[in-house]
């Protein structure tokens, strides 16, 4: 899986509120290929695996440790370094002194690891093993990698603010429980319950002590299964004291136990946690006027859930607890309710049965920056806003008129005109008769949650760099446009920067990205709506009147391409594709996707072009997606086969080599040549099993058939690619004992310069064993004589593009001279492609070309009809 791949299918679920950490893993394992890929987080004093993902078992395992002290080695190398790649994981001191014993038990030879780093430290890592050696495409691992960490970021912020909303919630629930408990024994329940259904543990407990020492469990709730049946605590019994509700007890301090599996203070209760799902649990002391009379006891399915903020919840929540506990039999005392509000951190406002204020506790001052005093006799309009509606107000007064109490986000207004965000509910207070005689606000502060959930969003739909908004956010809002305007006319427009690619690679990625930013600034002030789409693609949609606009805005992108860069003029080349509403489709899907079609067309051409969408271009697109799925099922259909055609030494017009052209006998779209599918096999990924294929068949055909001239096999960029390429081809030939001189190996000039050690290094190997090597493409695109000194070419092909013109362009037929002219020099052979009139024949007869192909000579035929041109 290519990085932009892994990249789109990820954003794709990152939106979902169900994709998470295992997702991630998951997707990183099937885009490397990779054994095991898992997450560490660094805790305080030990590395923490909290999952890993086995490919072979297509399982998740979990709790792993490592000692923090003896990975600061590896902690400041992905601090400074970034991504570690280390082939010989052993032998790497850094990784072996870290994960040295478990990746040695494992048996992984490989490891990439990419940190997840907030603020410059890292806080966890990504490490993904293979059982063997290989990496190649080690970039796009690189990329996959760093990808990843991206989605982890996301990942976390929005973990992190779900997780911050619980622990709002929880307090805020345990806090109206408390005020509203008419008893111990409501509280108790209340705070087991709200610690299960609003805090997302598993069961929770509360125990007391009776005078003999013994803790008795008095409230419970969650997936207790008769855990508590059998439970035998005393605090006097050193015994039955060594566990952590015990201790909590004694030593008047939380007590965490974050892996019921390894835990050995839990051994004595380890069976019937684990059977219950208990991976987790903690214990908090229950103090009643400075005496602990008892524990609050929690318990999660997940390891390492009582991390430092979870335990200051629970911290708070004991303290509250205690502080009900003491005050319990005196809540109906107007004094004591004060005390307990004025010390609150919530907000607590009280209404009178007119809506105005009598009463508003310190935590209303400092969140709303109103003074009391400037409250009370006033209604809450004060904080008005003007985000909710006529009908909101209306829905609230009637909820609490008919009793009932009425809870919602509020979006208020500050006195400082800024606005806060309060998760608030209103209860009507009623006196013995039933009547309402007040009317009470409770309420937390959830302006932090709201900004962190505002950034998330622009983080998903914005691109960070420009600050554009993202392909997601311009096909919403392109949907949105014609949804509501139906009537009206729209132009949807792609534009690609011709390449991006090069000028990364000429002036450095930094400087990349000053003109994407650039050009992004420049877009963002043409009318309409404009997106970043794509690496190097951008859109925009405009309502339209008539064509004259459309003409206009296409001369303003053209335009938005002249930028200035540190007072430097640079002028981009863009590629424009055009679809209009309603003529080129009816919704946002249909419009870009024409769009696409239209703006391939342009790139057919100069920099500076534009297309618009047209329906024949369409169709033909149509037919590519019918051919890609028919191509599927080709190889094994056996539809694949094998023309020729000669090749004629230009001094007698004898045969003495040949082309072998591979066809498509398609069941849907008959026979086809190969620049028709060939293009789509790369795409969808067989031209590497289909090449092969071919070498072997033209090996066979030699053996079988005697042929004695060379056969031309075409080489694809994906072959190149590939590590076995050589070993491959070398045990064809073994295979059926045919010289590897018959078999000439053609490689064109574009598959070499997208890595030229690399094709040296293949051309090489290939010469050792014995194949020919011919130079296909000659001339054309990447021309350099240099290739001809660097590499060992036997043959090079001039380009059809030269060999039609060489009898009527004074200009190309210099130009083919010269190159013979070099290519003998060097003692290359060389060969004329595309030979259709006697003219050019005889033109490079003379001037020493020493081969000849084309249709004048002879059309590629099937193999009986060479075998009989042979005889």
């Amino acid at each position: 899986m290519k990085p932009f791949d892994f990249f789109k299918k990820a954003s794709q679920f990152i939106t979902s509120e169900d994709f998470a950490l295992k997702d991630l893993l998951k997707l990183c394992a099937q885009a490397l290929d990779a054994d095991r890929v898992s997450f560490w987080s660094v805790k305080e004093d030990v590395l923490f695996c909290e999952y890993m993902y086995i490919k072979e078992s297509e399982e998740f395992i979990g709790g792993l440790l490592v000692k923090k002290e003896s990975c600061i080695e590896l902690i400041e190398y992905l601090e400074s370094e970034g991504i570690l790649i280390s082939k010989e994981a052993l032998k790497d001191r850094i990784v072996s002194k870290c994960l040295g014993e478990y990746i040695n038990f494992e048996g992984t030879k490989a490891v990439l690891i990419a940190p997840f780093l907030r603020e410059g430290k890292v806080e966890g890592f990504i490490l993904c093993e293979r059982a063997d050696r290989s990496q190649s495409g080690e970039k796009d691992y690189v990329a996959l990698l760093l990808s990843a960490s991206v989605f982890l970021s996301y990942i976390y912020e929005r973990q992190k603010v779900s997780f911050t909303v619980s622990l709002y919630k929880t307090l805020s629930s345990v806090n109206q429980a408390i005020i509203k408990a008419r008893s111990r024994e409501e509280i108790f329940q209340e705070v087991c319950r709200i610690a299960v259904e609003v805090a997302g543990l598993r069961m929770a407990w509360i125990g007391l002590l009776d005078d003999a020492g013994n803790l008795k469990p008095v409230a419970s709730y969650g997936y207790v299964e008769n855990y508590l049946e059998n439970i035998n605590i005393n605090i006097h019994d050193e015994k039955l004291n060594k566990g952590p509700s015990a201790k909590a007890i004694l030593e008047k301090a939380p007590q965490i136990n974050n892996d019921t599996e390894t835990n050995p203070t839990i051994l004595p209760w380890r069976a019937q946690m684990l059977r219950r799902g208990y991976l987790s649990s903690c214990s908090y002391p229950i103090k009643f006027k400075d005496e602990v009379i008892g524990s609050l006891n929690f318990y999660s399915d997940k390891k390492g859930f009582f991390t430092d903020e979870v335990v200051k919840l629970i911290e708070e929540l004991g303290e509250d607890l205690s502080f009900a506990l003491e005050h319990i039999d005196l809540l109906k005392n107007m004094r004591i309710m004060y005390m307990i509000a004025e010390q609150s951190y919530e907000w607590i406002l009280i209404m009178d049965t007119d809506g105005r204020i009598i009463y508003a506790n310190p935590a209303v001052e400092r969140i709303s920056g109103y003074k009391r005093e400037d409250l009370l006799g006033k209604t809450p309009r004060v904080f008005k806003s003007g985000f909710h509606s006529r009908e909101f107000y209306k829905e609230l007064w009637e909820t609490l008129l008919s009793g009932r109490e009425f809870s919602a986000i509020f979006v208020n207004r500050k006195k400082d005109g800024s606005i806060f965000y309060l998760d608030a509910v209103i209860s009507p207070i009623k006196d013995e008769s039933g009547s309402i005689i007040n009317f009470v606000s409770t309420a937390r502060d959830i302006t932090y949650v709201r900004q962190m959930e505002e950034r998330i969003h622009k983080m998903l739909n914005y691109d960070l760099l420009t600050n554009l908004p993202n392909k997601n956010s311009f096909f919403s809002e392109l949907e949105s446009a014609v949804e509501k305007t139906p009537e009206s006319n729209f132009v949807v427009l792609l534009v690609d920067i011709y390449n991006m690619r090069g000028i990364n690679a000429t002036f450095g990625s930094n400087f990349g990205d000053e003109v994407l930013k650039a050009f992004a600034k420049n877009l963002s002030m043409l009318p309409g709506f404009c997106a970043r789409y794509g690496n190097d693609e951008f859109a925009l949609f405009k309502r339209v009147d008539n064509i004259e606009e459309v003409y206009e805005l296409i001369s303003g992108v053209f335009k938005a391409g002249e930028l200035n860069i540190e007072g430097h003029t640079h002028r981009l080349g863009l590629h424009i594709g055009i679809s209009l509403y309603p003529a080129d489709g009816l919704n946002a899907n249909q419009l870009l996707n024409n769009a696409e079609i239209a703006l391939r067309k342009s790139m057919e051409g100069v920099p500076g072009s534009y297309e618009f969408y047209n329906r024949e271009e369409g169709e033909r697109l149509s037919r590519f997606v019918k051919m890609e799925e028919e191509l599927r099922g080709a190889f094994d259909r056996n539809e694949f086969s094998i023309y020729f055609q000669a090749i004629y030494r230009s001094s007698d017009l004898k045969i003495v080599m040949a082309e072998e052209l591979l066809r498509w006998n398609s069941r849907t779209f008959g026979l086809l040549q190969a620049r028709e599918f060939i293009p789509l096999l790369e795409r969808i990924g067989l031209i590497v099993d289909v090449g092969y294929y071919v070498f072997d068949k033209c090996a066979q055909i030699i053996k079988e058939y005697g042929i004695n001239v060379p056969i031309c096999v075409n080489l694809s960029p994906l072959q190149l690619q590939r590590e076995d390429l050589v070993e491959k081809l070398c045990q064809i030939v073994e295979k059926y004992g045919v010289s590897p001189g018959y078999l000439n190996v053609e490689l064109t000039e574009e598959v070499i310069v997208q890595d030229i050690q690399r094709a040296k290094k293949v051309m090489e190997a290939l010469k050792k064993c014995g194949f020919l090597i011919t130079l296909d493409d000659f001339g054309v695109k990447y021309s350099s004589l240099s290739y001809l000194t660097q590499f060992p070419v036997d043959y090079i092909k001039v380009d059809i593009s030269f060999v039609r013109l060489v009898d009527t362009d004074e200009k190309i037929f210099r130009i083919v001279m010269a190159i013979l002219n070099v290519a003998k020099t060097l003692g290359i052979k060389t060969v004329a492609e595309g030979v259709e009139r006697e003219s050019q024949l005889n033109i490079l007869r003379d001037i020493g070309c020493d081969y000849l192909q084309g249709f004048y000579l002879s059309k590629p035929v099937p193999l009986e009809k060479f075998i009989a041109m042979l005889s």
